[in-house]
């Protein structure tokens, strides 16, 4: 194991400075392995922008997995003899898909280097390739979302990839495990489609199982707590999570946690005539946002470890957009045990700010890892270098404020106010109990800084910071985070923004309040905490 640099420890340090919410100053406590294509210990360093062969692939995955040590001494010190090992990449498509390009599912070859890795130095009894995609397997009669290549069905066992996607990887899955169980034969190898995986009752039903609550006592965050899941996530002794970093539509990044909607089973969320997982978006969403159910959905067997296939991924949105620069090309490997803290350090890598991703909040929350940069020992690379501003997602905007006073009497001294912590961006007041309310939270700022002030709301408002009128509108049309937007200035130390609201008409007053950087991209402003 290499010890981080001085260089290491004092960015860690800057970014918990950077970093809302965090604890300034605290120790790095989860360690992560960063390894570039041209990390200059590997055997073969090569340019970022060189194509790779199956070899150097290998030796940034299983560098960075060394340099990832976890707390156990080793990866295959924590895989116990004999224990059944699953390796979860994501392979949500197959070329030929309208959605599919390359740097959409986990490079074939990091997956392939895991599987080594695990299959040489582990005693592992059975490792398994799991994965649900939104195509249909052979078995399955069904007609709609079918992968065909010259003419047969394929999924994702039976795809031959060729060589030029994935060089020095070559033909399908189904090939690479069939020389895995000839090479190793003292592990057990095989495959299972997690869309086809349900949990059943005893008439053979689907059934449905709550999400287990933490130690902490924290349960599910979903608009309903009790899932489809599938058996193998469920019951295998070992998870690797193995994902592709790149940018998301609704989460912002999907990496490590976002890698788990690929765990719930189409068979049992797919409408009639297609296959995807419509309804555990519709069942489980909150304020149409998804990250409730990322969470919940690992809860039922969080990650023992995470190694990120950095190599290729997609800027803008998660699929195919038809951009010609949406695919970007970084070679980085990163290895780790903690997903909570290695979603950190990738967004951070991503260009976005750690503290926007919502999901990351709720798994800190049930204790699945460390959120922040500053809970982060890098070994390795130098992440500040490594950084891009990867394009995000039109509609993107962060996190708001979820810590408020409120009452619906504003002429009532503050300390009277209820002090509430909201389960998501939006405030809802109940028209029936009045029909003005106030809102208050401060903002506390390491020193000046120049943002945005985004207010989203339902009905008549008034905003002001530092007892200063910043913003006066009224929402009559549909209520969309962050509608209403202004220039402001904040001071060094505690801000006070206080929100008037009168209910205007029967619709049901809504409030949000984002702090947004100088760029007013929607990324929170650096250096603040909410109050």
């Amino acid at each position: 194991m290499e010890s981080p640099s001085r260089r290491q420890l004092i960015w860690a340090a800057a970014s918990a400075a950077a970093l809302p919410g965090s604890l300034f100053g605290a120790a790095p406590q989860s360690r992560i392995g960063l390894v570039p294509s041209n990390y200059p210990k590997l055997q073969r360093p090569s340019p970022p922008n060189d194509l790779l062969d199956y070899e150097r692939v290998r030796d940034m995955v299983w560098t960075a997995i060394r340099l990832g040590t976890p707390r156990a001494g080793s990866l295959e010190a924590k895989i116990r003899p004999g224990s059944w090992v699953v390796i979860k990449p994501n392979i949500v498509g197959l070329r030929g898909r309208e959605f599919y390009r390359t740097g959409d599912i986990t490079d074939l070859r990091v997956t392939r280097a895991v599987f080594e890795y695990v299959a040489r130095f582990s005693k592992a009894g059975r490792i398994t390739l799991a994965e649900g995609g939104s195509y249909r397997r052979q078995s399955d009669p069904a007609k709609d979302n079918v992968i065909f290549q010259d003419g047969i069905h394929r999924d994702a066992m039976s795809f031959d990839w060729g060589l030029e996607e994935f060089p020095g990887f070559g033909g399908s899955m189904g090939q690479m495990l069939a020389a895995f169980r000839k090479e190793f034969p003292g592990h057990g190898f095989d495959y299972v489609d997690l869309s086809y995986d349900a949990v059943r009752d005893a008439s053979g039903n689907f059934r449905r199982i709550v999400v287990p609550k933490a130690a902490n006592g924290t349960g599910a965050f979903g608009a309903r707590p009790d899932y489809f899941v599938t058996n193998t996530i469920r019951n295998c002794d070992f998870l690797i999570t193995v994902p592709v970093m790149k940018v998301h539509l609704q989460s912002g990044i999907t990496c490590c946690l976002k890698n788990y909607v690929g765990t719930a089973p189409r068979e049992a969320y797919a409408l009639p005539g297609t296959f995807h997982n419509a309804q555990l978006h519709s069942g489980h969403s909150v304020d149409n946002r998804i990250d409730p159910f990322i969470v919940d959905l690992a809860a039922f067997h969080p990650p023992d470890y995470a190694v990120v296939d950095g190599l290729r991924g997609l800027q803008y949105q998660e699929h195919n957009c038809e951009a010609s620069d949406q695919m970007v090309q970084s070679n980085l490997v990163l290895a780790g045990e903690d997903p909570v803290a290695t979603d950190s350090l990738v967004a951070h890598l991503l260009g976005f700010n750690p503290w926007d991703i919502d999901f990351l909040h709720m798994a800190a929350k049930r204790e699945m890892g460390l959120h922040g940069l500053d809970k982060v020992e890098v070994n390795g690379a130098d992440p500040d270098p490594l950084r891009r501003h990867w394009a995000k997602p039109k509609a993107w905007f962060g996190r708001a404020n979820r810590m408020w006073r409120v009452t619906s009497n504003p002429a009532a001294p503050r300390a009277t106010w209820k002090q509430i912590e909201s389960p998501t961006d939006t405030l809802h007041f109940d028209a029936k109990a009045s029909r003005t309310f106030a809102a208050a939270t401060q903002i506390e700022s390491r020193g000046h800084a120049k943002g945005f002030l985004w207010i989203g709301a339902t009905g008549k408002f008034q905003a002001e910071l530092n007892g200063q009128l910043v913003m006066a509108e009224e929402g009559r049309t549909r209520y969309r985070n962050g509608q209403f937007q202004q220039a402001v200035a904040l001071k060094p130390g505690n801000n006070d923004l206080l929100i008037k609201l009168q209910v205007l008409e029967e619709k049901p007053p809504s409030l949000s309040a984002y702090m947004i950087g100088p760029c007013n991209d929607g990324d929170t402003l650096d250096g603040i905490r909410w109050h």
